[in-house]
């Protein structure tokens, strides 16, 4: 986790920089566990300055002139402000993106030019109908893009000469659970931060851990020993939770836990799970091997989430507030909340919170569970390659300027990324920084939830929300058809 390690002292001496100057009058997506191979280079400052060479791009010194045309979602979680950014801003993680473009015109003569759509899998189906050849790459939402590859519209990633997709600048997590028989038709990595965004953490109040006289819940975490027991004795013992001034259990009270119902998800991944398994042929399956676990993980989310004198569930507020993850934000900003299980772009949104705060891992189904794992949510965006481009010329200067923006992506806009979530004191630590390199080693994406063939999922997450517990009647209720859809994906994909 070098990289990872490395950008956030970047930013963190870029924060100290700010705060002299103001006393004077300014991927991470990786998941192996494996350390990187790294080669000494010569360095007239430093000679024990070292490379890593999985971040070491082999880019073309070619002009290839012209737009490079991008289908995106536009501002749907920022997705478009990832790719595309006119001028300089004082927002870094913006003002990192307008200098990847202009990296991108400088090296390659090329302008990004961005073409947002409510739509994207209706909008690349006509335009590979009618053979306009109008996008070379695109940037879209999981359960779209994914419905783009079934359609037939998006290449095969592993045959689009220029993209180096061993390289640590591309997630290797989603390399390996999308693809498909081999094939792989999105992914994802440094060439936006949209993933990191959407992936779920927790976070605690460290005001509160010590008053509580918590352990420290950073070592806990490296000891191996923040499991589902450890996290629901803590949340019952630890004495926070309280009504409020009426003596009424409401949004307004003191809870030990605040969260939403995309929890139940949080620890339905965090034990391992996934709705979608593959084989040794790299061919998706479902089967019901895991109904057990399934079932004892969702008798433990019932336990955690539907007591509400404990727990607060922002979707069981929602005719308080349409928008009810303001409730829950708030309980944690106004110290109502000891834990806070949200995705990561809400640190973002604490970053004026007065409490000091930490983030961590989601806790592991047991001891016996060898790593801490957490999901992304569909919400984030995949990139991909539109099927037109399959000709030898275009598809290797897609594939070349899709490597070139994720490299600079990890070079610029990664580290502004972090700058900006960990700016505000709260989380300026480096605990914090050990627990998001934990967070971000193990990231699930599952095709079962992207998809969600006959409401695998998200009837799932009904039943937590719903306090139902009877998983095998819905696996019974779903299965026929979750491999009928599964069995026609699967058609589809086979033929291309």
């Amino acid at each position: 986790m070098k990289k990872l390690i490395v950008v956030f002292l970047a930013a963190l001496m870029l924060l100290a920089c700010f705060a002299g100057c103001a006393n004077n009058n300014t991927n991470p997506s990786n998941n192996t566990n494996t350390d990187k191979p790294t080669t000494t280079v010569e360095a007239e400052t430093d000679p024990e300055v070292t490379t890593d060479n999985s971040y070491v791009p082999d880019l073309p010194e070619e002009k290839f002139g012209g737009e490079f045309s991008i289908l995106c979602e536009g501002a749907f979680w920022g997705t478009e402000d990832n790719l595309y950014y006119e001028e300089a801003s004082d927002d870094p993680v913006l003002d990192a993106v307008w200098h990847r473009c202009e990296t991108m015109y400088e090296q390659f003569d090329v302008e990004i030019f961005t073409t947002p759509s409510a739509d994207t899998t209706a909008e690349l189906k006509n335009s590979v109908k009618s053979g306009d050849n109008a996008y070379d790459a695109i940037v879209a939402r999981m359960p779209l893009i994914a419905s783009s590859a079934a359609n037939g519209d998006l290449m095969n990633l592993y045959d689009v000469e220029g993209i180096d997709l061993s390289k640590a600048y591309w997630d290797q997590s989603a390399n390996s659970q999308l693809s498909i028989g081999g094939k792989l038709f999105y992914t994802v990595g440094d060439i936006i931060t949209v993933e990191d965004a959407c992936t779920w953490t927790m976070m605690f109040n460290k005001k509160l851990a010590t008053a509580l006289d918590l352990e420290d819940l950073y070592q806990v975490v490296k000891d191996g020993r923040w499991t589902f027991d450890y996290f629901y004795t803590t949340l019952k013992d630890c004495g926070f939770s309280k009504p409020n001034d009426k003596g009424e259990w409401d949004y307004m009270a003191s809870y030990a836990f605040s969260t939403h119902r995309d929890m139940a998800y949080g620890f339905f991944y965090a034990a391992g799970l996934s709705f979608i398994q593959k084989d040794n042929d790299d061919m998706p399956f479902i089967d019901a091997t895991n109904n057990e676990k399934i079932q004892n993980v969702l008798n433990y989310s019932l336990k955690v989430m539907r007591d509400t004198q404990l727990t607060i569930d922002a979707h069981k507020w929602t005719h308080v507030d349409p928008w009810a993850t303001r409730l829950t934000q708030a309980a944690f900003e106004d110290d109502r909340a000891l834990f806070y299980a949200e995705v990561l772009s809400t640190i973002m949104n604490l970053r004026s919170m007065d409490t000091d705060f930490g983030l961590l891992p989601m806790p592991k189904y047991d001891s016996a569970q060898t790593d801490y794992i957490t999901f992304v949510n569909p919400a984030a965006s995949l990139v991909g390659v539109p099927i037109y481009q399959k000709s030898k010329q275009n598809a290797r200067r897609s594939g070349v300027l899709l490597e070139a923006m994720a490299y600079y992506g990890h070079e610029y806009i990664v580290p502004a990324f972090i700058e900006k979530a960990i700016k505000g004191k709260s989380t300026r630590d480096e605990q914090s920084i050990d627990m998001l390199e934990i967070l971000f080693r193990h990231r699930m994406y599952d095709l079962g939830l992207i998809n969600d063939w006959s409401a695998i999922a998200s009837g799932y997450s009904d039943l937590v929300f719903n306090n139902k517990n009877d998983y095998a009647n819905h696996f019974k209720k779903v299965s026929k058809g979750v491999q009928k859809k599964l069995d026609a994906f699967l058609k589809k994909i086979n033929a291309l």
